[in-house]
Protein backbone atom coordinates (compact mmCIF):
# COMPACT_ATOMS: atom_id res chain seq x y z
CA UNK A 1 0.00 0.00 0.00
CA UNK A 2 1.71 3.68 -1.07
CA UNK A 3 1.32 5.30 1.97
CA UNK A 4 2.13 9.16 1.51
CA UNK A 5 1.77 10.86 5.49
CA UNK A 6 2.75 14.01 6.23
CA UNK A 7 4.26 15.42 8.75
CA UNK A 8 2.96 14.74 12.73
CA UNK A 9 5.29 14.49 16.20
CA UNK A 10 5.71 12.24 18.89
CA UNK A 11 6.85 11.09 22.78
CA UNK A 12 4.65 9.08 25.01
CA UNK A 13 2.95 8.41 28.42
CA UNK A 14 4.63 10.80 31.06
CA UNK A 15 6.60 8.49 33.52
CA UNK A 16 7.91 6.26 30.67
CA UNK A 17 11.53 6.14 30.20
CA UNK A 18 12.41 8.65 27.75
CA UNK A 19 14.10 7.04 24.27
CA UNK A 20 18.11 5.97 24.14
CA UNK A 21 20.20 8.83 22.11
CA UNK A 22 20.22 7.35 18.50
CA UNK A 23 23.31 5.67 17.45
CA UNK A 24 24.49 7.47 13.89
CA UNK A 25 23.30 6.07 10.76
CA UNK A 26 23.51 7.41 7.47
CA UNK A 27 20.86 5.69 5.46
CA UNK A 28 17.70 5.06 6.64
CA UNK A 29 17.10 1.68 5.61
CA UNK A 30 13.14 0.83 6.55
CA UNK A 31 11.89 -2.80 6.97
CA UNK A 32 8.91 -4.42 5.39
CA UNK A 33 5.92 -4.46 8.15
CA UNK A 34 6.71 -7.15 10.95
CA UNK A 35 4.37 -9.70 12.62
CA UNK A 36 4.53 -8.36 16.23
CA UNK A 37 5.99 -5.33 18.47
CA UNK A 38 9.91 -5.50 18.49
CA UNK A 39 11.80 -6.26 21.73
CA UNK A 40 11.87 -2.07 22.60
CA UNK A 41 8.31 -1.44 21.93
CA UNK A 42 5.61 -2.56 23.78
CA UNK A 43 1.77 -2.30 24.78
CA UNK A 44 0.78 0.01 27.01
CA UNK A 45 -3.30 -0.70 27.09
CA UNK A 46 -5.41 -2.00 24.66
CA UNK A 47 -9.48 -0.69 24.44
CA UNK A 48 -12.27 -2.64 22.49
CA UNK A 49 -15.28 -1.84 20.90
CA UNK A 50 -18.84 -2.26 21.80
CA UNK A 51 -21.46 -0.58 23.49
CA UNK A 52 -20.31 0.01 27.08
CA UNK A 53 -19.51 3.57 27.76
CA UNK A 54 -15.91 2.09 28.77
CA UNK A 55 -15.62 0.91 25.27
CA UNK A 56 -14.77 2.92 21.89
CA UNK A 57 -17.75 2.94 19.07
CA UNK A 58 -17.59 2.16 15.75
CA UNK A 59 -18.97 3.53 12.32
CA UNK A 60 -19.89 2.17 9.25
CA UNK A 61 -17.66 2.57 6.25
CA UNK A 62 -16.69 1.17 2.57
CA UNK A 63 -19.14 0.95 -0.35
CA UNK A 64 -21.66 -1.14 1.06
CA UNK A 65 -21.43 -0.02 4.72
CA UNK A 66 -19.71 -3.30 5.68
CA UNK A 67 -16.57 -2.38 7.56
CA UNK A 68 -16.55 -1.07 11.01
CA UNK A 69 -14.70 2.06 11.35
CA UNK A 70 -12.69 2.74 14.62
CA UNK A 71 -12.00 6.28 16.22
CA UNK A 72 -10.51 8.88 14.99
CA UNK A 73 -7.27 8.14 16.64
CA UNK A 74 -6.36 9.52 20.34
CA UNK A 75 -3.49 11.75 22.24
CA UNK A 76 -1.85 11.89 25.83
CA UNK A 77 -1.60 14.49 28.14
CA UNK A 78 0.29 15.80 30.98
CA UNK A 79 -0.79 14.13 33.04
CA UNK A 80 -0.60 10.78 31.03
CA UNK A 81 -4.38 10.37 30.53
CA UNK A 82 -5.50 9.84 26.88
CA UNK A 83 -8.11 11.50 25.01
CA UNK A 84 -9.91 9.78 21.76
CA UNK A 85 -12.37 11.18 19.20
CA UNK A 86 -15.09 8.65 19.55
CA UNK A 87 -16.98 9.41 15.85
CA UNK A 88 -19.43 6.73 16.73
CA UNK A 89 -20.53 7.71 20.13
CA UNK A 90 -19.94 11.48 19.13
CA UNK A 91 -18.15 12.01 22.37
CA UNK A 92 -14.57 12.67 23.48
CA UNK A 93 -13.97 9.21 25.69
CA UNK A 94 -11.11 9.86 28.51
CA UNK A 95 -8.90 7.11 29.57
CA UNK A 96 -6.28 6.72 32.26
CA UNK A 97 -2.38 5.80 31.23
CA UNK A 98 -3.50 1.92 31.90
CA UNK A 99 -6.74 2.51 29.76
CA UNK A 100 -8.91 2.49 32.63
CA UNK A 101 -11.97 4.48 31.69
CA UNK A 102 -12.36 7.86 33.54
CA UNK A 103 -15.40 9.58 31.51
CA UNK A 104 -16.97 11.26 28.36
CA UNK A 105 -17.70 14.44 26.74
CA UNK A 106 -20.07 14.63 24.21
CA UNK A 107 -20.27 16.42 21.63
CA UNK A 108 -23.85 18.48 21.13
CA UNK A 109 -25.82 18.86 18.24
CA UNK A 110 -24.16 22.11 17.03
CA UNK A 111 -20.69 21.21 16.74
CA UNK A 112 -21.47 18.62 14.25
CA UNK A 113 -21.55 19.01 10.91
CA UNK A 114 -24.96 19.30 9.76
CA UNK A 115 -26.27 18.58 13.12
CA UNK A 116 -25.44 14.99 12.60
CA UNK A 117 -21.74 14.03 11.39
CA UNK A 118 -18.69 14.03 13.85
CA UNK A 119 -16.09 15.02 11.16
CA UNK A 120 -13.03 16.02 13.74
CA UNK A 121 -10.06 14.40 13.47
CA UNK A 122 -5.88 14.99 14.06
CA UNK A 123 -6.39 15.35 18.12
CA UNK A 124 -3.59 16.90 20.31
CA UNK A 125 -3.42 17.16 23.54
CA UNK A 126 -1.31 20.41 24.66
CA UNK A 127 1.18 21.24 27.36
CA UNK A 128 -2.08 23.69 29.41
CA UNK A 129 -3.93 20.26 28.74
CA UNK A 130 -6.44 21.64 25.74
CA UNK A 131 -7.67 19.35 23.67
CA UNK A 132 -7.64 20.37 19.97
CA UNK A 133 -8.70 18.68 17.31
CA UNK A 134 -9.85 20.20 13.75
CA UNK A 135 -11.83 19.51 10.70
CA UNK A 136 -11.74 21.00 7.52
CA UNK A 137 -13.95 22.91 5.57
CA UNK A 138 -14.15 24.02 1.64
CA UNK A 139 -13.54 27.92 2.87
CA UNK A 140 -10.72 26.49 5.61
CA UNK A 141 -10.21 25.05 9.25
CA UNK A 142 -11.93 24.80 12.52
CA UNK A 143 -10.72 23.71 15.17
CA UNK A 144 -12.60 21.94 18.33
CA UNK A 145 -11.28 22.74 21.65
CA UNK A 146 -11.87 21.12 25.01
CA UNK A 147 -10.80 23.81 28.01
CA UNK A 148 -11.48 23.15 31.03
CA UNK A 149 -14.66 21.30 30.20
CA UNK A 150 -15.66 23.52 28.43
CA UNK A 151 -15.82 22.41 24.67
CA UNK A 152 -16.06 25.43 21.52
CA UNK A 153 -15.17 25.46 17.80
CA UNK A 154 -13.15 28.32 16.72
CA UNK A 155 -12.23 29.12 13.23
CA UNK A 156 -8.97 29.45 12.07
CA UNK A 157 -7.57 32.64 9.51
CA UNK A 158 -7.51 31.86 6.33
CA UNK A 159 -9.60 30.81 3.33
CA UNK A 160 -7.58 27.62 2.56
CA UNK A 161 -7.90 24.42 4.61
CA UNK A 162 -4.21 23.62 6.79
CA UNK A 163 -3.73 20.30 7.72
CA UNK A 164 -2.24 20.55 11.11
CA UNK A 165 -0.37 17.41 12.29
CA UNK A 166 2.42 19.03 14.67
CA UNK A 167 2.26 20.91 17.63
CA UNK A 168 4.99 21.94 19.95
CA UNK A 169 2.64 22.05 22.76
CA UNK A 170 1.50 25.90 22.28
CA UNK A 171 1.31 26.10 18.35
CA UNK A 172 -0.11 23.76 15.66
CA UNK A 173 1.61 23.30 12.54
CA UNK A 174 1.48 22.23 8.96
CA UNK A 175 0.60 22.97 5.41
CA UNK A 176 -1.57 25.05 3.42
CA UNK A 177 -1.16 23.47 -0.05
CA UNK A 178 1.63 21.58 -0.80
CA UNK A 179 4.44 23.69 0.14
CA UNK A 180 3.27 26.70 2.75
CA UNK A 181 4.09 26.02 6.06
CA UNK A 182 2.43 27.38 9.04
CA UNK A 183 1.78 27.87 12.78
CA UNK A 184 -1.93 28.35 13.92
CA UNK A 185 -2.67 30.27 17.31
CA UNK A 186 -5.00 27.82 19.43
CA UNK A 187 -6.17 30.62 21.15
CA UNK A 188 -6.89 33.05 18.70
CA UNK A 189 -7.54 30.84 15.53
CA UNK A 190 -4.70 33.01 13.97
CA UNK A 191 -2.52 31.76 11.37
CA UNK A 192 0.98 32.62 10.00
CA UNK A 193 3.48 31.57 7.77
CA UNK A 194 6.64 30.30 9.17
CA UNK A 195 9.82 29.09 7.95
CA UNK A 196 10.33 26.28 10.62
CA UNK A 197 8.96 24.17 12.79
CA UNK A 198 9.43 24.39 16.93
CA UNK A 199 10.09 21.73 19.61
CA UNK A 200 8.72 21.87 22.65
CA UNK A 201 11.79 23.68 24.31
CA UNK A 202 11.89 26.29 21.47
CA UNK A 203 14.32 25.39 19.14
CA UNK A 204 13.57 25.47 15.76
CA UNK A 205 14.08 22.56 12.51
CA UNK A 206 13.13 22.20 9.26
CA UNK A 207 11.54 18.39 8.18
CA UNK A 208 11.69 17.55 4.63
CA UNK A 209 9.94 14.46 3.31
CA UNK A 210 11.20 14.02 -0.40
CA UNK A 211 8.80 11.09 -1.13
CA UNK A 212 9.66 11.23 -4.95
CA UNK A 213 13.04 10.59 -4.71
CA UNK A 214 13.33 8.69 -1.15
CA UNK A 215 14.94 10.52 1.57
CA UNK A 216 14.24 13.16 4.11
CA UNK A 217 15.79 16.22 5.45
CA UNK A 218 16.34 16.89 8.85
CA UNK A 219 18.35 20.95 8.85
CA UNK A 220 20.96 20.40 6.63
CA UNK A 221 21.31 16.59 6.36
CA UNK A 222 19.68 14.58 3.90
CA UNK A 223 18.95 11.07 4.85
CA UNK A 224 18.42 9.12 1.61
CA UNK A 225 15.69 6.18 2.60
CA UNK A 226 16.13 2.66 1.35
CA UNK A 227 14.68 -0.88 1.31
CA UNK A 228 16.90 -3.93 3.08
CA UNK A 229 17.52 -4.87 -0.77
CA UNK A 230 18.88 -1.19 -1.16
CA UNK A 231 15.98 -0.09 -3.63
CA UNK A 232 14.51 3.78 -2.90
CA UNK A 233 12.02 3.52 -0.62
CA UNK A 234 9.10 5.32 -1.34
CA UNK A 235 8.55 6.45 2.52
CA UNK A 236 5.68 9.35 3.91
CA UNK A 237 6.28 10.91 7.73
CA UNK A 238 4.38 11.40 11.09
CA UNK A 239 6.78 13.25 13.46
CA UNK A 240 7.06 14.07 17.33
CA UNK A 241 9.56 15.63 19.46
CA UNK A 242 10.01 14.91 22.52
CA UNK A 243 10.77 16.67 26.01
CA UNK A 244 15.21 15.80 25.14
CA UNK A 245 14.58 18.00 21.82
CA UNK A 246 15.01 14.28 19.84
CA UNK A 247 13.02 14.33 16.95
CA UNK A 248 10.68 10.99 15.99
CA UNK A 249 9.56 9.96 13.23
CA UNK A 250 6.92 7.17 11.67
CA UNK A 251 7.46 5.96 8.41
CA UNK A 252 5.51 4.39 5.92
CA UNK A 253 5.45 3.53 2.39
CA UNK A 254 6.98 1.18 -0.40
CA UNK A 255 9.98 0.47 -2.10
CA UNK A 256 11.05 0.19 -5.77
CA UNK A 257 12.47 -3.41 -5.75
CA UNK A 258 8.79 -4.41 -4.56
CA UNK A 259 6.02 -1.93 -4.37
CA UNK A 260 2.90 -4.67 -3.07
CA UNK A 261 5.37 -4.94 0.11
CA UNK A 262 4.14 -2.26 3.08
CA UNK A 263 7.10 -0.82 4.57
CA UNK A 264 7.20 0.64 8.19
CA UNK A 265 9.65 1.44 10.34
CA UNK A 266 10.38 3.75 13.71
CA UNK A 267 13.64 6.02 13.35
CA UNK A 268 14.61 8.87 16.13
CA UNK A 269 16.81 11.54 14.82
CA UNK A 270 18.60 14.23 16.82
CA UNK A 271 17.88 17.95 15.32
CA UNK A 272 21.88 17.91 13.98
CA UNK A 273 20.47 15.08 11.44
CA UNK A 274 21.90 12.11 13.47
CA UNK A 275 19.35 9.55 13.05
CA UNK A 276 19.18 5.59 15.08
CA UNK A 277 18.70 2.09 13.21
CA UNK A 278 15.09 2.44 12.22
CA UNK A 279 12.94 -0.03 14.02
CA UNK A 280 10.81 -2.95 12.06
CA UNK A 281 7.09 -2.54 13.67
CA UNK A 282 3.71 -3.93 12.48
CA UNK A 283 1.20 -2.51 9.84
CA UNK A 284 -1.11 0.16 11.15
CA UNK A 285 -3.73 -0.45 8.30
CA UNK A 286 -6.68 -2.41 8.91
CA UNK A 287 -10.25 -2.32 7.89
CA UNK A 288 -11.05 -0.32 10.94
CA UNK A 289 -8.67 2.50 10.65
CA UNK A 290 -10.25 5.84 9.88
CA UNK A 291 -6.72 6.87 7.53
CA UNK A 292 -5.70 10.04 9.01
CA UNK A 293 -1.73 10.80 10.14
CA UNK A 294 -1.85 10.47 13.61
CA UNK A 295 -0.06 7.28 15.06
CA UNK A 296 2.35 8.68 16.28
CA UNK A 297 2.37 10.64 19.53
CA UNK A 298 4.33 12.16 22.55
CA UNK A 299 2.84 13.20 26.10
CA UNK A 300 3.71 16.89 26.72
CA UNK A 301 6.56 17.03 29.03
CA UNK A 302 7.52 13.66 27.79
CA UNK A 303 10.59 12.07 26.10
CA UNK A 304 8.90 8.48 24.87
CA UNK A 305 7.39 7.84 21.41
CA UNK A 306 4.25 6.10 21.35
CA UNK A 307 1.97 5.11 18.61
CA UNK A 308 -1.84 4.59 18.26
CA UNK A 309 -2.99 1.36 16.21
CA UNK A 310 -6.56 1.19 15.49
CA UNK A 311 -7.26 -2.32 14.74
CA UNK A 312 -10.32 -4.48 14.38
CA UNK A 313 -10.47 -5.89 17.83
CA UNK A 314 -10.01 -2.40 19.36
CA UNK A 315 -7.24 0.54 19.83
CA UNK A 316 -3.43 -0.45 21.05
CA UNK A 317 -1.29 1.92 22.40
CA UNK A 318 2.23 1.21 21.90
CA UNK A 319 5.33 2.90 23.69
CA UNK A 320 9.57 2.70 22.80
CA UNK A 321 11.21 2.17 26.32
CA UNK A 322 14.02 0.27 25.02
CA UNK A 323 17.57 0.02 23.66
Amino acid sequence: MRAGLVGVLVAGLAGLAPAPAPAAVQTLVVPAASSSLPATWHEVFHVGYGRKKRLLGTSRGGDSGTLRIGPEYGAPGPDGSWWFLDAAKQRLAHYSRTGRYLGQVRIPQRLLVGGRYFQWQLPHVLANGWLVAQRLTPSGTSLLRLRDDRLDEIRVAGRRPASLTYDDGKRLYGYVGKHRLVSVNPRSGAMKAVAAYRTPSGSHFTLEDDFDHGSIRVGSTVLPTRTTSGAVAHVGLEARVGADDVLHLFLLGYGDDHESVQLVGGVSVTLAGVASAVDRLPNPFSEADPGSPAHLVVAPGSSTPMLVYVLPDGVHVYARTGS
